[in-house]
């Protein structure tokens, strides 16, 4: 991990302060700043990430991409609509500029953020396209459960399922868009105002923390728990992302869930659930904001709209959890199955 030196924090930051004042008197003659000039302007004010040692602002750099970019109907990569949703604009444009503070941003930087989204054309057009050719999404509010044919088939006729824990997902096995730490959260809260002013520990919510040449990383550490994933729509992603070549369309995802949990509560009633969709929080920014940890996930994820079913204990659980099998009966229903 290379750490960021006093000198270069000090350096980084001259470099920003000229910058936001040449924005700031370029703001004052018409036609003033564009968008994306008042976006630079906003991260170079309080540049967050600037005392963030290099592989924490590379990582930051890849979640922000992978999030910009979307995968269309047409197989085709595009850019997220930012009209809609500025957000993931937002935070690149920061980090182009945090990045220009360091020199720029590095080819290797560059070239694992497109890993990802290169990933979809390995066996040629991504399989997305072949599972959901000439399908029509129900209109009104659904759910989708990606995965492999073999599985989901009796899912459909039984509903048969599997309920991992979340520790299980702790697995550098995993593919990485699957593989997380769900036990785990972390934030991070800037130093940098601290760092030049030669003190070393904050007081953040009444206790002392400490730090040398990096920002203060807080993990939140939750019991294990039970998890059970599904996406709030079709996405042309997540079938690559899950190794999928199938996809169980749910369209009554209320009676579905509450089959899920009424099986799964006569098994083991000592258990709280929680359904609904996963909060999405930015570790840099949002380290004020913490809601259940089971219900949230890294901004790096959003892409994938999950929706979660969530079994938490109401006592101290046992070190190794173990998956639960459940057959909640047929779904014919009330899903579909569509394959490639």
């Amino acid at each position: 991990m290379s750490e960021v030196t006093l000198a270069q924090l000090r350096q980084r930051l001259a470099q920003a302060e000229e910058k936001r004042a040449y924005l700031e008197r370029k703001g004052q003659t018409p036609p003033g700043l564009a968008r994306y000039e008042m976006w630079q302007q906003e991260y170079l004010t309080h540049p967050y990430v600037i005392g963030a040692p290099a592989d924490r602002a590379a990582k930051r750099f890849a979640d922000v991409f992978i999030n910009v970019a979307e995968l269309g109907s047409n197989g085709l990569i595009g850019v997220h609509d930012f009209k809609k949703d500025p957000s993931f604009t937002v935070k690149l444009t920061h980090m182009i500029e945090e990045f220009g503070l360091r020199g720029g941003v590095p080819p290797d930087v560059i070239e694992a953020a497109r890993a990802p989204a290169l990933r979809y054309f390995e066996k040629g057009d991504p399989i997305a396209v072949q599972i959901f050719v000439g399908y029509r999404a129900p209109a009104s509010p659904f759910v989708v459960k990606y995965g492999q044919r073999r599985f989901l088939e009796p899912m459909l006729r039984e509903g048969r399922l599997r309920i991992c824990p979340a520790s299980f997902y702790n697995d550098p096995a995993l593919l990485a868009s699957v593989q997380d730490d769900e036990i785990t959260r972390h934030f991070f809260i800037p130093t940098y105002r601290e760092r030049l002013a030669g003190q070393d520990s904050i007081v953040f919510d009444g206790h002392r923390l400490s730090f040398g040449n990096d920002d203060i990383v807080v993990p939140i550490v939750c019991r294990d728990y039970f998890l059970f994933s599904l996406c709030d729509h079709i996405y042309y992603r997540m079938p690559t992302d899950f190794d999928a070549d199938a996809a169980l369309i749910i369209r009554d995802p209320g009676l579905f869930a509450q089959r899920v949990i009424s099986h799964f509560l006569a098994l083991h009633p000592e258990w709280d659930p929680i359904y609904g969709p996963v909060t999405y929080y930015d570790p840099y920014l949002d380290y004020r904001k913490f809601g259940e940890p089971e219900m949230m996930k890294s901004f790096g994820y959003s892409y994938q709209r999950e929706v979660r079913i969530v079994f938490r204990s109401k006592r101290p659980v046992v070190p190794s959890l173990a998956p639960v099998f459940l057959k909640i009966g047929s779904m014919t229903d009330y899903a579909e199955l569509v394959f490639a």
